[in-house]
């Protein structure tokens, strides 16, 4: 049976039922590696997902951007396949690859026909811990990180503003207070000695969850893993140290210029961590702010006031913390003040005399469960979906609750939050033009 149409088709005569948790199935190797199957037959192709547990909360010291760095020598070989070789053999097999670092993990994935799985997994294995790290390789990827950092923020309309975000929002001992993609000046003092402590840190098998979906054999992929995966040597990684954090704000306000022609005026807050109590509500928030023509940022500022353009608005939840953002993007001369006047008038008055309807919160509900939905419909989709469920749950059996997360949901419920938000202190970013936005 296919999985995403049985999935969606039971919701869809149903409103009321609940969808079947994505079929899977957990083993645990005895060096620490949990491996989950996700079986799927209808298409001879298949998809390998690692997560390991380690992202840029957990860069080191002065070495922001470390995490991110590393992913990147993840591609640069070992004795068995040389540098350039990982790409070669893969696509050589009609393969493909690609990986992402977030503040709470790495993930690397391939993706293949059915008959490449073995060599997916071999060569996923063969660079967990036989790594060939040198300073010529750490140059190269430093100089292309480096290059990145350039072309996404400092070249990139309005990427100025992000890595300023992460620093205003959290004091300097919070991990969260660095960029992902780190500074120039942290990315140029790595050495070699640090890269190498990171990795025989954070990449053993303890550390991982491996995902396997697709078109496969579970018993002989298994037996397959443990002659691979499971002959690597079992270690612990290091116990994270979690910073303590109240959710004051390092700083009130901060203004920035950029080659841009429309100023950015960005109101953020401090929220619930995923899935925690009053994530779901702040989902919900952002809808009925911004999620449609109608929705009521957009209809004020937009609509009837002129003042923008465009609004964006979204609740940025992870593992430690979460970021309620309004992104309004003002016409040239529009009056900022104003705007940040309105968006706080909006919000408070959700929380207050003008609470969210029984109607916005059910429509906003029955989009974001459908957007969940179709966020699992493809293979590494499902995979990257159990990997999060597991990571931040603790067990990979959440997609129920997480639908009953919104189903769940009241108007009251909604104007609590929006209550709860509005009587919290935001932090105001804007990014103005610079020399006035002429060309």
């Amino acid at each position: 049976m296919n999985w995403r149409h049985s999935l969606l088709g039971a919701l869809a005569l149903c409103g009321s039922a609940q969808a079947a948790e994505i079929p899977h199935e957990v083993h645990t190797l005895d060096n620490g590696l949990e491996v989950v199957f996700i079986e799927d037959h209808s298409l001879p192709s298949v998809v390998v997902d690692i997560w390991y547990d380690v992202g840029s909360y957990d860069d080191p010291t002065d070495r922001s951007g470390f995490a991110h760095l590393f992913e990147h020598l993840m591609f640069k070989g070992t004795p068995r396949v040389p540098e350039g070789q990982f790409d070669v053999k893969m696509e050589q097999a009609g393969g493909r690859n690609n990986a992402t670092t977030a503040d709470y993990r790495t993930n690397y994935y391939d993706l293949g026909p059915s008959n490449a799985l073995e060599l997916l997994l071999w060569l996923e294995a063969d660079r967990m811990t036989a790594l060939d790290i040198t300073q010529t390789k750490l140059d190269v990827e430093r100089e292309v990180v480096r290059n990145e950092r350039r072309q996404n923020y400092e070249d990139s309309p309005y990427g100025v503003l992000w890595p300023e975000l992460q620093k205003a929002l959290y004091p300097d001992a919070n991990p969260m207070h660095r960029s992902g993609i780190g500074t120039h000046e942290e990315l140029m003092a790595a050495t070699v000695e640090d890269v190498r402590s990171f990795y025989a840190d954070w990449y053993v098998p303890s550390g991982a969850i491996l995902a396997v979906a697709g078109d496969f054999d579970p018993a002989a992929t298994l037996a397959y893993i443990e002659s691979t995966f499971g002959t690597l040597p079992a270690r612990d990684i290091p116990e994270r140290q979690l910073a303590a954090f109240d959710g004051t704000l390092r700083t009130e306000r901060i203004e920035l210029t950029d080659e841009v022609t429309m100023p950015l005026s960005v109101t953020a807050w401090h929220g619930p961590k995923a899935y925690a109590p009053g994530d779901a509500e702040r989902d919900i928030l952002s809808s009925v702010l911004a999620g449609s023509d109608d929705a009521r940022l957009t209809r004020r500022l937009v609509h009837e006031e002129g003042l923008a353009l465009q609004v964006d608005v979204g609740q940025w939840s992870s593992r430690w913390d979460s970021q309620f953002v309004v992104m309004v993007f003002t016409k040239p001369d529009a009056d900022l003040a104003r705007v940040e006047h309105i968006v706080a008038e909006e919000v408070a008055a959700l929380g207050g005399d003008r609470p969210p309807t029984e109607s916005e919160v059910k429509r906003a509900a029955k989009e974001l469960e459908l957007s969940l939905l179709r966020s699992a419909e493809g293979l590494l989709d499902r995979a990257d979906l159990l990997q999060r469920y597991r990571m931040f749950t603790g067990g990979y059996d959440f997609l129920n609750q997480d639908i009953a997360r919104y189903r769940a949901l009241s108007a009251e419920s909604v104007r609590a939050e929006a209550a709860k938000m509005a009587a919290s202190t935001p932090l105001h970013a804007t990014v103005l033009p610079a020399n006035g936005g002429e060309e």
